[in-house]
């Protein structure tokens, strides 16, 4: 065998055991939870890695930038999604899903059923979400549960009754999740403010919150940004978190509000923000 002819099978063989390595790393930590919130500047993306492998992907951020975020934390030969959830049809949570229907196969939808059919961008979401074949999932009832071997998900929409939550951007009509896995849990609250706060209190806590702790949760994703609009007193009391993760970049409108940090602080919950603390991961 030539020098020449060494020097490409040393280096074939480099590579080689390099991807076995890289290719068995990925596998182990396919099974291990882990929840990622995203930096993805002024909107909302998190990627949840379930123990049973499966993955969910809840909102896309803005624009097409989530796709480096999934490079940087899926092997490059994973291609699956088997759970989008879009909490609502705002470009700061769903801008990013065309671009990860383009480039990945995304199995199941899961949306709040509402759609801008005025709007050429989501005209354009809407082409291809159903080309892309996926199914798609619209909760209806008062939760919908699915179960990832050692975690769970539920969403919850409040009673048809207490829709006193019209608003022209959607916000008070967005899915709200709680995740459970076995030593931690997370309440993902979209743009909800409090009205839809308010609601889905009444609908899930008619007997007030001292008896109520569906919503209890450890880490609770604070509703719109920060906004003002958002995560009310009664809202903090019902989940009661230990952490409050605001996804926020550079923006306009003051987000996240000072009094609700500050609202925060006096409860003694501890803040992450995605502008300071760059992708925020849970495992």
């Amino acid at each position: 065998m030539s020098k020449k002819w060494r020097v490409a099978f040393l280096v074939g063989l480099i590579v080689l055991v390099g991807f076995f390595f890289y290719w068995q790393y990925f596998e182990k930590q396919k099974y291990h939870f882990r929840v990622v919130f995203f930096d993805v500047g002024q909107g909302d993306s998190a990627l949840i890695n379930f123990s049973n492998g499966k993955k969910m992907l809840v909102d896309c951020g803005p624009n097409g930038s989530v796709l480096s975020k999934l490079g940087g934390w899926l092997p490059f030969y994973d291609r699956t999604i088997d759970y989008l959830v879009i909490t609502h049809p705002d470009l700061d949570h769903y801008g990013g899903c065309v671009d990860v229907l383009k480039n990945y196969q995304v199995k199941n939808v899961i949306e709040n059923g509402e759609g801008k059919t005025s709007d050429p961008y989501w005209q354009s979401w809407d082409l291809i979400e159903k080309a892309e074949g996926a199914k798609q999932i619209i909760p209806t009832e008062k939760y919908t549960f699915l179960s990832f071997g050692q975690e769970e998900v539920e969403f919850f929409k409040p009673e048809a009754g207490s829709l006193a939550i019209k608003d022209d951007e959607g916000n008070n009509r967005s899915l709200v999740l709680k995740l459970v896995s076995r030593s931690k849990s997370f309440l993902f609250s979209g743009d909800a403010e409090t009205p839809l706060e308010l609601a889905l209190i009444k609908t899930f806590c008619p007997d007030g919150l001292d008896n109520c702790s569906i919503f209890r949760a450890d880490y609770l994703k604070i509703g719109h940004h920060g906004s003002d609009s958002s995560t009310s007193d009664e809202w903090l009391e019902a989940i009661r978190p230990k952490i409050a993760i605001v996804s926020v970049g550079k923006n306009k409108f003051g987000h996240p509000s000072l009094r609700i940090l500050r609202k925060l602080e006096r409860m003694a919950v501890e803040i992450w923000r995605t502008d300071e603390k760059n992708d925020i991961i849970i495992k």
